[in-house]
């Protein structure tokens, strides 16, 4: 696992020698590293949705809390896991591409002082081996910055999209861990053949 402290902020998130963190003995394991019984992960259905922690069993597909030391987190294998910090509030979400598309970062930041607000993107598949079809970005609408295209085919930048909604709303920070989960052998990647698999990715502050 891999922890990242800013300030009074921590962010971990798993990698393959900590196991399947859909396994809840896994996560525990994880957890008992920091002093924690628990991180609250929301009920994750692609939705655009972002839920109190205490309301982690409704459809959603992030978390915030205004708690210090209370974990939040979210469960991905190629998604991207986006953390999202004022100071006095914490949400962490999972911004796949539907939740991506249909606004689930800017529903984050709803409950954040954008002036104050923090953006931390974490491992997720990258555009080297995000391959996706015309049908698809016509369906979405996807502008060309974000695509590059070669023989092979045609790949999106999540990252890129995610980043450029943050900047739109004058947050200056935006931290980005540049690992493809797919390229990454330390990671698990659905598109790899992780099926069942899954990354914890979580934060709290002090």
């Amino acid at each position: 696992m891999k922890n990242l402290k800013f300030g009074n902020l921590n962010i971990v998130y798993t990698e393959r020698t900590d196991g399947n963190q859909k396994i809840e003995k896994n996560r525990e394991l994880v957890l008992k590293t920091f002093g924690f019984k628990k991180v609250h992960i929301p009920n994750q259905k692609h939705t655009n949705k972002v839920s109190f922690y205490k309301n982690e069993d409704i459809e959603s597909d992030g978390l915030y809390t205004t708690y210090p030391n209370t974990p939040i987190g979210v469960l991905t294998a190629d998604c991207m896991p986006i953390a999202l910090f004022d100071r006095n509030t914490l949400s962490v979400v999972h911004a796949g591409w539907k939740g991506l598309f249909s606004g689930i970062i800017q529903n984050s930041l709803k409950n954040l002082d954008i002036k104050q607000t923090k953006a931390f993107i974490l491992p997720s598949i990258k555009q080297c081996c995000y391959q996706v079809d015309q049908p698809f970005i016509e369906k979405l609408n996807i502008p060309n910055k974000y695509l590059r295209k070669d023989k092979n085919g045609i790949y999106l930048n999540l990252q890129k999209v995610a980043k450029d909604i943050i900047l739109r709303y004058g947050i200056k920070y935006v931290y980005h861990i540049p690992l493809c989960t797919k390229c990454c052998d330390k990671l698990y990647s659905y598109r790899k053949g992780d099926f069942a698999e899954r990354i914890l990715t979580f934060a709290w502050f002090e």
